[in-house]
């Protein structure tokens, strides 16, 4: 079920849309994160879904810090023409493909959608080569084609992105709706990948600028790191155990 706050805000036409694969480290919900704080995006409203764990808490970012955080928000930056969906919960598998499915329809009116993700670095076969793969549909390749010739990084030509998460399943459903996708992911360590999120931002960004408009008047917009990163691997030790 979607809860909108104001349903007259709520158009994917000539959107942008980020979609986070729930990943090794977390990293593509970091940079969505890292996104919506630096943008101080709009929450314009939650999906609620049999496939997400039911969360409740405080407001992750400081520039809103009346709201309350649910499984998945939805946030509009209507400037920028951009609309991030975050998960904050792992994905119920059995009920994976319902929602992937569900999220094919809300976004079928996107202009692109791009769903962001990792993979384990240990799985990364040439050495020297791009940290960064992606996979397109053939309809964000002809919008993108001059980008996309200008990257370095390797498409990925593989059936399985281990460490991915959902991200690859999410994109074959929304392709074959003939949503214009992107698949873009980094391999990654476990740890802190709180870095490894700025640095999927900037990929995205050096793509195409008119994806997130991180760059003001020819100079680079400062990311705004989340109130919500203060505890990211949950709060100190007491001294009481010692």
């Amino acid at each position: 079920m979607l809860q909108l706050k104001n349903k007259d805000l709520f158009d994917f036409r000539g959107y942008t849309v980020i979609i986070p694969s729930i990943c090794v480290g977390n990293a593509a919900q970091l940079a969505c994160d890292l996104l919506i704080a630096s943008k101080e995006m709009e929450r314009i409203g939650s999906l609620m879904h049999p496939g997400l764990i039911p969360v409740f808490g405080p407001s992750a970012y400081q520039h809103d810090p009346d709201e309350r955080v649910a499984s998945c928000e939805i946030y509009q930056s209507k400037t920028d023409k951009l609309i991030v969906i975050q998960f904050r919960t792992p994905l119920i598998s059995r009920h994976a493909q319902s929602l992937h499915s569900y999220l094919a329809q809300l976004v079928q009116q996107a202009e692109r959608v791009v769903v962001l993700g990792a993979s384990f670095g240990f799985e990364k076969r040439e050495i020297g080569t791009s940290p960064y793969e992606y996979c397109v549909s053939e309809n964000f390749r002809e919008s993108h084609k001059t980008e996309l010739d200008n990257v370095k990084w390797m498409e990925f030509k593989g059936d399985v992105v281990f460490g991915g998460g959902n991200g690859l399943q999410l994109f074959h459903i929304l392709k074959d709706k003939k949503i214009p996708v992107m698949l873009l992911f980094r391999y990654v360590l476990e740890g802190d990948n709180s870095t490894d999120a700025k640095l999927i931002i900037k990929e995205l960004n050096d793509l195409c600028s008119s994806f997130l408009q991180l760059k003001l008047e020819g100079e680079k917009m400062k990311l705004i790191v989340p109130i919500s990163w203060k505890l990211l691997f949950g709060n100190d030790v007491t001294s009481l155990i010692f």
